[in-house]
């Protein structure tokens, strides 16, 4: 099956029609257009639309006849300005233009070659694809694509031709300009004037539109008499623009005569900015500008042009962005916002953040030293004190952009539900960190105890979360919300001193007083450290209970701060003393009692 696939595809690639690239090959062509002709006349309109396409067959054969017998014009330039010695502006201008409509010709001629190439793509297409060569279109694609064929052919010679002429008038420019005189001071003169006129014009349309736009609100269409003067503004507009853009073409030739690189430069800038509101002729004056560019390349001195250049291009890329960032994208509360505001409002709050870090630093090292406020006071006035900070910080930045924080009351309110689920923890947490600096139940130095699992240092408090440090100097960050909701316990609230239980058991039968009285000696003589001389916070054994094979006691012992390893040294030397005295550790017991023999003989 594949091969047989193959081979169909191989048959219709070769019985497909192809392009007759006779009809626009050099040699014979004429011969071959006149059979054709002869077999077009011989052919027989059966409806209204062979006759039709019979018609363009024939108008198609004879633009072919014209234009393979069609040469593209040679252009020449005046060579009488080469031998004068002083040249007036007005033919200066004149050979400028005369290059810049060729120009304009050899652009537009370029681009054409794009949509000739599309149609020819289009063309060969349509013909590879027909099989049947009696197709009643055929004639007629392979004619357009043999027009679109030469056409091109005589585009790119006419292409070639203008861009040789563009060379040597560019030359001849180069050549001629410092022998022609420029009016450098009636040019700004009258400069002046155009630019007062157009300023007038501006104004004038502005009044115009207004007016117009009030006649749409009122009906549909807008009245002859103000469509007429709008369109007579327009043209006067377009006129005015025009005289202003030769008066700076002249301009820019006086500056690069003098070479005063600097003012051509400018010139140029402000060239390119009254071709771009043109409506009329701008495709010529886009031209004009290109040429009047390539015109001021050619500087003597090349390395102040490129830097000029150079500072040009930053300075208009600097405009650009400046005007992409300064354009509105969405209007808040009646107020235009654009990229600039936004990053203008995130400057300020950055600056203020950075205020209030600065604020809250200072004033906590300034008062640390200070005996009369604790150091939970200080962090709170802090914290009050960078909050406000950040707060005016906050209104400011608003301010500068236009919008007023009462109005975004409405905006807020629209946000505060997805806020308020999305950010209920923080808000719980950020509400109990105030509650906390608040209250002085906890404070920075204290050691707490969390649901019986966590222990350590209040190393520090802030508005979200508490940092307690563990006896492992794991650094930990309990949300404020967990200390507020859940039970706590100050391990040094009010005193440092805190009482120890020291559990441990001995056998039935043992001496308890002898037992205490040992263990008692045993801790006063340690040098572990605890309170032995306070009175009523002396070590003590007390028994706590009686277990099913051993007797519990407890010690208890006062001890100042938290020492973890107290436990630890206080259950040795009471395994030590147990040992030095030949009390040994309880065993499990258990006491079987049978009282029928004849269940123990069952066992048996």
């Amino acid at each position: 099956m594949k091969i047989l696939s193959i081979f169909l595809c191989l048959t219709l690639s070769v019985w497909a029609v192809q392009v007759d690239s006779r009809l626009y090959q050099e040699g014979d062509t004429l011969v071959y257009y006149d059979q054709i002709l002869e077999k077009i006349s011989n052919t027989t309109a059966v409806d209204d639309e062979d006759v039709e396409r019979i018609k363009s067959e024939k108008n198609l054969l004879e633009k072919l006849r014209t234009m393979v017998t069609k040469e593209p014009p040679l252009q020449t330039l005046d060579s009488k300005l080469v031998g004068k010695e002083t040249i007036e502006a007005s033919e200066y201008i004149k050979l400028f233009d005369t290059v810049s409509v060729a120009l304009e010709q050899k652009i537009k001629l370029e681009q054409n070659q794009m949509f000739i190439q599309e149609r020819l793509s289009y063309l060969k297409k349509r013909i590879e694809g027909i099989s049947n060569f009696q197709h009643e279109n055929l004639l007629l694609y392979q004619l357009q694509f043999a027009y679109y064929k030469l056409k091109q052919r005589y585009e790119k010679v006419s292409i070639s031709n203008y861009q040789h002429f563009l060379s040597e008038g560019e030359t001849l420019l180069a050549t001629l300009i410092p022998r022609v005189q420029f009016d450098l001071s009636a040019y700004e003169i009258s400069l002046a004037k155009d630019q007062q006129e157009i300023d007038q014009l501006n104004k004038k349309l502005v009044a115009t539109n207004l007016a117009k736009e009030r006649e749409l609100l009122s009906q549909e269409t807008i009245s002859k008499k103000l469509a007429s003067k709008l369109k007579d503004l327009q043209l006067a507009h377009n006129k005015a623009l025009i005289a202003l853009a030769n008066k700076r073409l002249l301009l820019t030739f006086s500056y690069y005569q003098k070479k005063n690189l600097r003012a051509v430069l400018l010139q140029r800038k402000e060239l390119r900015s009254t071709i771009e509101q043109l409506t009329l002729e701008r495709t010529l004056y886009q031209a004009k500008l290109i040429e009047l560019e390539n015109l001021t390349k050619s500087s003597e001195d090349p390395i102040n042009y490129n830097y000029l250049t150079l500072k040009e291009n930053i300075l208009s890329y600097y405009e650009n962005f400046y005007g992409y960032v300064s354009k509105p994208f969405m209007v808040l509360d009646e107020t235009p916002i654009s990229f600039l505001s936004i990053f203008k409002l995130l400057g300020i709050l950055v600056l203020g953040f950075i205020v209030a870090k600065i604020y809250f630093k200072l004033f906590t090292k300034l008062h640390k030293r200070r005996k009369d406020m604790s150091t939970t006071s200080i962090k709170i006035v802090a914290n009050i004190g960078a909050t406000f900070i950040f707060f005016v910080t906050f209104i400011i930045a608003m301010s500068t952009i236009g919008l007023s924080v009462t109005n975004l009351a409405v905006l807020a309110g629209a946000l505060s539900i997805g806020v308020g689920f999305a950010l209920r923890s923080l808000v719980s947490s950020i509400i109990s960190g105030m509650v906390l600096l608040s209250e002085n139940y906890i404070k920075l130095g204290d050691y707490i105890r969390i649901k019986e699992t966590l222990t350590g240092k209040v190393m520090d408090i802030g508005f979200r979360a508490t940092v307690i440090r563990t006896i492992d100097n794991i650094h930990i960050l309990v949300p404020n919300s967990d200390l507020i909701d859940g039970q706590v316990i100050n391990l040094t609230f009010e005193d440092r001193i805190r009482r120890i239980y020291i559990p441990f058991k001995v056998p039935y039968g043992s001496d308890v007083k002898k037992i205490r009285s040992v263990i008692l000696e045993a801790v006063m003589a340690s040098k572990i450290p605890l309170l032995r001389d306070v009175k009523m916070r002396k070590p003590a054994v007390w028994m706590s209970g009686v277990g099913e094979s051993f007797i519990e006691l407890e010690l208890l012992v006062w001890i100042e701060g938290i020492r973890p390893s107290t436990k630890s040294n206080l259950l040795i030397l009471i395994y030590d003393t147990l040992t030095a005295h030949g009390i040994a550790m309880p065993h499990p017991q258990l006491d079987l009692h049978i009282k029928d023999r004849r269940v123990l003989n069952s066992l048996r």
